[in-house]
């Protein structure tokens, strides 16, 4: 096991197959009750969102659904980025195109103020992981029409909270008026 989930996450394994190594996100082992509702919803959930992705890149290619508790992934041999590291001058402009991708497809990703969240590999390239947060909308729904637009925003913050803390000198003043904005939004919504 490489990351033992919370309580509400899944259990990642490395496991090698073949001389590759890959992912498996796994609930087997949660509590009882867990495993047989939330659990279950959660990992054919994320299953479904990696499968809508499917050739975006810049986020992990899915393998297999191995059983109902579980599935396989690419292993992404990354890591997270560090404040104020050196990332190339392109790498900021990929990971907005990779948000603006998942967004094309009807995906937020809900949880990119975790810096975890947001990895570069060995060549300098961006990549999304961990859609357990994340929700996809119908194509043209009442609740993408109405919601889409904010929780887009929300995935913008947790791109720009991250540029602010790598990059700042890099942040454009409508990035930074626009951060300042979701922020105090944040403030708002979560009674700070």
């Amino acid at each position: 096991m490489i990351k033992e989930g919370t309580s509400l996450k899944p259990d990642l394994y490395q496991i090698d197959l073949n001389g590759k190594a890959i992912i498996v996100k796994d609930i087997y082992h949660k509590n009882f009750f867990y495993r047989w509702t939330i659990g279950l919803w959660l990992i054919k959930k994320e299953w479904k969102i990696y499968l809508r992705l499917k050739g975006i890149k810049g986020i992990p290619k899915v393998f297999n659904r191995i059983d109902r508790f579980s599935f396989s992934m690419e292993y992404i041999n990354g890591r997270e980025i560090r404040r104020g590291e050196k990332v190339s001058a392109s790498f900021f402009v990929y990971l907005k195109k990779i948000i603006d991708e998942i967004h094309a497809k009807g995906v937020v990703h809900l949880d990119l103020r975790h810096k975890g969240n947001i990895l570069v590999n060995e060549h300098g390239e961006p990549f999304l992981i961990d859609f357990n947060s994340a929700l996809y909308f119908k194509r043209n729904g009442i609740l993408k029409r109405f919601l889409f637009p904010i929780l887009t925003a929300i995935d913008y913050g947790g791109f720009l909270k991250l540029k602010q803390r790598v990059s700042p000198s890099t942040m454009s003043p409508e990035e930074i008026a626009l951060l300042k904005k979701i922020n105090w939004l944040r403030n708002l919504w979560i009674f700070n």
